[in-house]
């Protein structure tokens, strides 16, 4: 038998870790699905210091040693996480929601997409809610981590999102935990500098463009936006828990 699926009030609250205290409460999340410990979850997060965050593959680019040591002269250590794509600034600028699920295998949640529409429609809903009326889900060009489920504002990019899967233990059942980061303070052009001076350290040629994002604060008050997000919390444990 499964476990109640049941979300607590704590889950519902945005937490100000550090990048590294955050990436492991998303990496404890995934862990209770795949323990059986729980059967749904959802953590929310924005960081009280920053980092530029990136796969551990990057550990072995020529140059990684360099790099790393130019960047945390600027101020931003490098921390690693499990999925894929390209390096990520977090900062106090950025909100992290991970929603987490077990999903049998054969149900219409496993899937990726599954995963990413469940969580961008109702961030999109939400965006829409808050007068934005032109929020939708595909790729940015020219964005960092660009991929087809960004968040977007028009065609810029708000939201990126990630996914990672794993097996629940003693069974076919798996974990998925699906992952948006959204800026809401400050300037695209800090956080894409920050990439591109990681990109120039390694000796890489791509470049990202600041004008491929954008930050909610730029559209809306950064205050009116903190006190919306308990909608979108809502909105989001909605669409993870539909179907147990």
């Amino acid at each position: 038998m499964m476990p109640a699926c049941i979300l607590h009030s704590d889950d519902m609250t945005l937490r100000r870790p550090s990048v590294a205290e955050g990436l492991a409460m998303e990496e404890a999340l995934l862990e209770s699905i795949c323990h059986g410990e729980s059967d749904v979850g959802l953590v929310a997060w924005s960081p009280c210091d920053r980092a530029l965050v990136m796969p551990r593959r990057h550990e072995r680019l020529v140059g990684f040693p360099e790099a790393r040591e130019a960047l945390e002269a600027r101020g931003w250590p490098i921390q690693f996480r499990s999925t894929g794509g390209t390096p990520v600034p977090q900062s106090t600028a950025v909100i992290n929601v991970a929603l987490a699920r077990r999903c049998r295998i054969g149900s219409s949640a496993a899937h990726l997409e599954w995963g990413y529409r469940r969580l961008g429609e109702p961030w999109c809903d939400w965006l829409r809610e808050l007068g934005i009326a032109d929020s939708n889900l595909g790729e940015a060009p020219g964005a960092y981590c660009d991929g087809r489920f960004n968040v977007r504002i028009g065609e810029r990019k708000l939201v990126g999102t990630a996914q990672r899967w794993r097996r629940v233990r003693g069974c076919r059942d798996m974990a998925m935990l699906v992952h948006g980061a959204m800026q809401v303070g400050g300037s695209p052009e800090v956080l894409v500098e920050v990439v591109n001076a990681f990109q120039a350290a390694i000796g890489d040629s791509q470049r990202f463009s600041p004008a491929s994002h954008v930050a909610l604060g730029q559209l809306l008050p950064e205050a009116r936006v903190e006190a919306a997000l308990p909608e979108l919390l809502g909105r989001l444990a909605k669409a993870v828990t539909n179907g147990f």
